[in-house]
């Protein structure tokens, strides 16, 4: 099953990559920006496409957009939009119709409320999430990057690096393929990971890994059970309770 899913994965990173590089040559057609009241709100949720998503908490009580819009000729034919849909600011960005030959890659950078939780459904591009607390990151590729996140961190991501740094609470990782960097964090850690290298580091909570391919290295951590691993070396030190492999 392992196998199946890292090969739908490559794949799906491999066309979407290959989408991300003929978009990247496209120039900047428009800038938007969107703003949000969000006294009464407590969640963004983001579903995006192509180009790049960046969130960041601040002490504002706004919900803030830069949207750049990226096209081959200038078009109308795309989604953006930002709305509150009861306890949540919604937020859109993409094409409308991935059967349209006018294409459209939107680059996003988002500041919110830092007591905000996050969820992202994104298609690809990188992603930078900083000082936001439960957040929940579902992408196809990409690299990702999580910091000063104060509550839970679950990362599902097709392909990329992902980096992940000071987190609050427990953290859950499923990745297809790309190293993942995880340092300085207060809860449990779950990995699941097809391929790419594994660096742990400062878990003040219990590691469990489940591996296909790729070297694993953690350095100090309370507990530490290795589920399975395909191959790869596995190095595994300052473990202050038991070490199971």
């Amino acid at each position: 099953m392992l196998s199946t899913v890292k090969t739908l994965s490559l794949i799906a990173a491999g066309l979407l990559s290959a989408q991300t590089f003929a978009w990247g040559d496209m120039p900047l057609q428009n800038t938007k920006n969107l703003i949000l009241n969000a006294k009464s709100l407590s969640a963004l949720k983001v579903e995006a496409g192509s180009g790049f998503l960046h969130i960041t908490g601040s002490d504002s009580n706004e919900v803030t957009v830069k949207a750049e819009i990226y096209q081959d000729q200038p078009h109308d034919e795309y989604c953006l939009g930002l709305e509150a849909k009861g306890s949540n600011a919604e937020l859109s960005a993409g094409q409308c119709d991935y059967h349209t030959n006018k294409q459209t890659r939107i680059d996003l950078t988002v500041s919110i409320p830092r007591s905000f939780n996050v969820n992202v459904h994104d298609g690809s591009g990188e992603i930078i999430i900083r000082k936001a607390a439960n957040t929940v990151i579902n992408d196809g590729s990409g690299s990702i990057e999580a910091i000063d996140i104060q509550g839970t961190l679950e990362i599902n991501d097709g392909s990329g690096s992902i980096n992940v740094r000071n987190v609050s609470r427990d953290i859950k990782i499923h990745d297809g393929s790309g190293n993942i960097d995880v340092a300085h964090t207060q809860g449990n850690i779950n990995v699941h990971d097809g391929s790419g290298g594994i660096d742990l580091n400062d878990i003040a909570g219990d590691v469990v890994i489940s591996d296909g391919s790729g070297s694993i290295r953690v350095d100090k951590a309370a507990n530490f059970e290795l589920l399975s691993d395909g191959s790869g070396s596995v190095n595994v030190t300052n473990i202050s309770g038991k070490t199971t492999l």
